[in-house]
């Protein structure tokens, strides 16, 4: 099996890339997002020290952690977005190897892993992965999807843009690029092309 992981900033088009993996025999999709939100759920570990270093501030009513409370945070505070990746960034490893190994056992051949910062974490492994795609866009189109998408104003949009590391400086640690700033079926068209290659590989 191999493991290949996609990553880029936000509102690059890394889940419609992951999409077109998902459609393909052979091959399971994780949001590692999705993962990280389950590492935080009520009363884990990293829930707690959530909670104790930032205070109730970041809780919706259920007592759960509020996605966007923690989001605004992180995206306004550098060093509130350092202790959140430094708490949250090693459970997500760790669940993800367990993932892998369940897909293992299952004759899975290709393990797609959408995660956006795993070229910027210290916390992630990237020995783990056998390949990185790294989705890219121009940033004012980033900007732009991200106004459309998430209905910010657009001050707000370029600041969350602006606040991730540049796709420039991460394509040294890429073993593929993929550029989505084409129409949707264009991008569609060069994810299949990638990923039946990555399945040939993948035996």
């Amino acid at each position: 099996m191999l493991i290949v992981g996609i990553a880029g900033g936000i509102a690059v088009g890394k889940s419609l890339v992951a999409q077109e993996a998902a459609k393909l025999p052979g091959v399971a999709v994780v949001d590692a997002d999705k993962v990280a939100w389950e590492t935080y759920r009520k009363n884990t570990e990293t829930y707690q020290k959530l909670v104790a270093h930032f205070g109730e501030k970041i809780l919706s009513e259920d007592g759960e952690i509020d996605r966007k409370k923690l989001g605004a945070l992180v995206f306004s505070d550098p060093e509130a977005r350092e202790f959140v990746n430094a708490t949250i960034h090693p459970a997500v490893q760790i669940a993800l190897e367990k993932i892998a190994q369940s897909h293992r056992a299952q004759g899975t051949k290709l393990l797609v892993i959408e995660a956006a910062l795993m070229l910027e974490s210290p916390y992630v492994r990237r020995d783990f992965f056998d390949y990185v795609i790294l989705v890219t866009a121009p940033r004012h189109t980033q900007i732009q999807r991200l106004i459309e998408r998430s209905g910010l104003d657009p001050e707000e949009a370029r600041r969350r843009v602006e606040a991730q590391t540049p796709s420039e400086l991460l394509l040294p640690q890429a073993d593929f690029v993929l550029d989505t700033s084409g129409t949707v079926e264009e991008t569609r068209e060069r994810a299949r092309t990638l990923f039946h290659k990555l399945l040939a590989h993948a035996g």
